[in-house]
């Protein structure tokens, strides 16, 4: 596919830099960023666009077999979602992780389970954390 755009000649100026700073010509570089965003967008059923951090790590363990319980026989009815969790009880799901987490803090919830679902035949995405 060939693609024709039209840019100012500051981003044009910027593109050549930086495609020359990595040894590669200005189309290609063009290319892979486009790639790289395009591959980092966030669309439903596809993994979240950001890493996992470690929020604490002094926290007791907590006991989540009832969520996974819940995980499991629930799996394939929230595939790309994010869900929220409180033992068996879901709390919020949505494609957007950011309001299943403002949906708990609305409520107040501390302890939740929250979790990327994806479908049971799927490989798994290891995530989770206490909000």
């Amino acid at each position: 596919m060939t693609l024709t755009i039209e840019i100012s000649k500051e981003l044009e100026d910027r593109l050549e830099a930086e495609a020359e700073s990595k040894g590669i010509g200005k189309d290609e570089f063009v290319r892979v960023v486009l790639e790289e965003k395009l591959n980092s967008a966030p669309t439903q059923g596809k993994r979240p666009p950001f890493e996992s951090k470690i929020i604490a790590t002094d926290l007791p363990v907590k006991d989540r077999s009832r969520e996974r319980e819940w995980l499991n026989e629930n799996r394939d009815k929230f595939a790309g979602q994010w869900i929220a969790l409180d033992g068996n009880k879901l709390i919020a799901s949505n494609v957007d992780g950011r309001e299943v987490v403002k949906k708990a803090k609305e409520l107040g919830l501390k302890s939740l389970f929250i979790h990327f679902v994806e479908a049971s035949d799927e490989p798994p995405f290891i995530s989770g954390g206490v909000w």
